[in-house]
């Protein structure tokens, strides 16, 4: 079930959000989640990123929104000139926050990842992200058959290319267990 995208759990003060994909109703899950664990005693929060494929752009855009007030999320780079997103001002949370991410955190994940990270939201423990900013499109041909092309770039909010980048940690370790207690440890001292 969709349900299944995004768990949590509290322990120590320190809610673990654990986002398996960014699908249509990710923003509304992971909303769900902050409210329903600070209920429960969360005074500070891990965001794992790790293995998310990406996903929908919009929905990275409102995760960062729960989380940071206002500014550039992202900036989307096409042919035609470069555009942005906002931060949706309508933030849910300014408690401590961690993010997770390993090599196969992609796409919109990396997006959400760096809007986090540079704007001094989170920091970020892992390994360095995959690197896959891009948009494909296919334009079909008039004989048959079809090119792919890159429709656009996604780029951090201060102008970073994601593609064949990623966005690398703050913290590097690619071992599993040091991820979760480092992101564990850190969230948890930051709780005043």
């Amino acid at each position: 079930s969709s349900q299944d995208n995004v768990t949590w759990s509290v322990r120590d003060g320190v809610c673990t959000i654990d986002v398996k994909q960014i699908t249509s109703d990710s923003a509304s899950m992971v909303q769900n989640a902050l409210n329903d664990s600070t209920s429960k005693g969360a005074q500070a929060f891990v965001l794992d990123l790790r293995d998310v494929p990406g996903g929908y752009l919009t929905q990275a855009v409102d995760i960062a929104s729960l989380f940071i007030q206002n500014g550039v999320v992202v900036q989307i780079e096409t042919v035609s000139g470069t555009t942005s997103r906002s931060a949706a001002g309508d933030s849910v949370s300014n408690a401590p926050l961690v993010v997770i991410t390993n090599g196969r955190t992609a796409g919109c994940a990396e997006v959400l990842a760096a809007a986090l990270q540079e704007s001094g939201r989170a920091e970020i423990v892992g390994e360095k992200t995959q690197g896959k900013g891009s948009i494909q499109a296919m334009q079909p041909l008039s004989f048959g058959g079809a090119i792919r092309y890159t429709a656009a770039y996604y780029l951090t909010p201060s102008g970073r290319q994601i593609d064949g980048n990623g966005i690398t940690p703050n913290v590097e370790t690619s071992h599993v267990a040091t991820q979760d207690s480092v992101a564990f440890d850190s969230a948890r001292s930051q709780i005043s």
